[in-house]
């Protein structure tokens, strides 16, 4: 295996036990969900590695779809104070666009333009779901996400239809940090940073290290990439940097670091995308532009 793919299957791993010491004791059982999805995610991505008989924008548009179906299904159930980010299973609630955005995004990236387009339609689907939740944090994410991806370069036909979606999202993104939400904030997962700085230079000294991880692994990989798969690499690591930032300012989980399973499963939801066999050579990008 090669060091980039290692760094970025364990770079989750620090975060979520410095998280844990971070947290105390008293806590420990609330980044359970962190544990299982990262044992769960990675496991995934090995029984991905084994192949598929699908083709890989075959794969891309599965996924998406499964995405698509996955965030706008918290719609359908029970919310709290009126928000409905969740997926209840059981005893937990996963925050589905937490935990498949990186889908979304991969599809838009697909080198066929019809698996592209259908990717980008849910994508822009997406975007207005996080609306009616409303989650500012995902919005942000995508819409950061969407930026990267439809810019020079991009394998689009058009510059005005890039324009397009990209206002499309980020004027939603915009619209939704504009809505009420009324969710009061729980130490452990949306102020878990707050409390590492409160416990003195050494706690935010190590916080500081594992952000430092969690970037080298988006630098390697994305070095390590070709410049197709690199773009989408950059586009996961702004959505996942907006994530972050938006904790911030208002009450949203921390990612990975944060009590919860849902960014967990969206790091290795990503490591599954880059599982899949680079872009062959010749394959359709007539249309780029």
């Amino acid at each position: 295996m090669r060091l980039h793919v290692l760094l970025f299957l364990l770079a989750p791993v620090p975060a979520i036990l410095l998280g844990m010491a971070v947290a105390g004791p008293a806590h420990t059982r609330a980044f359970l969900p962190n544990v299982l999805a990262l044992l769960l995610g990675g496991a995934c991505v090995g029984l991905w590695r084994l192949g598929s008989p699908l083709r890989r924008d075959l794969r891309l548009r599965v996924m998406a779809c499964a995405a698509f179906a996955a965030i706008t299904a918290t719609l359908a159930f029970p919310g709290l104070d009126g928000v409905h980010r969740w997926l209840p299973l059981g005893p937990l609630r996963l925050n589905a666009s937490a935990a498949f955005l990186p889908w979304l995004l991969a599809g838009m990236s697909a080198s066929q333009a019809g698996v592209r387009r259908l990717c980008t339609v849910l994508a822009v689907l997406a975007q207005g779901v996080h609306w009616l939740q409303p989650d500012a944090a995902q919005a942000a994410a995508l819409a950061g996400g969407t930026l990267i991806l439809m810019g020079p370069g991009a394998p689009w036909p058009g510059k005005p239809l890039r324009m397009a979606v990209v206002g499309w999202m980020g004027g939603l993104a915009v619209g939704t940090w504009a809505r009420a939400d009324p969710l009061a904030p729980v130490a452990h997962v949306e102020r878990i940073l707050f409390l590492a700085a409160d416990r003195g230079p050494l706690w935010l000294g190590a916080t500081g290290a594992v952000g430092a991880l969690l970037l080298g692994a988006f630098l390697l990989t994305a070095r390590a990439s070709t410049p197709a798969r690199a773009r989408v690499v950059l586009a996961f690591g702004t959505a996942f940097a907006l994530t972050l930032g938006a904790t911030f300012l208002g009450n949203f989980p921390v990612p990975l670091m944060g009590a919860g399973a849902g960014p967990v499963l969206g790091w290795y939801a990503f490591a599954a995308v880059l599982a899949l066999p680079e872009r062959p050579a010749g394959e359709d990008t007539a249309d780029a532009g």
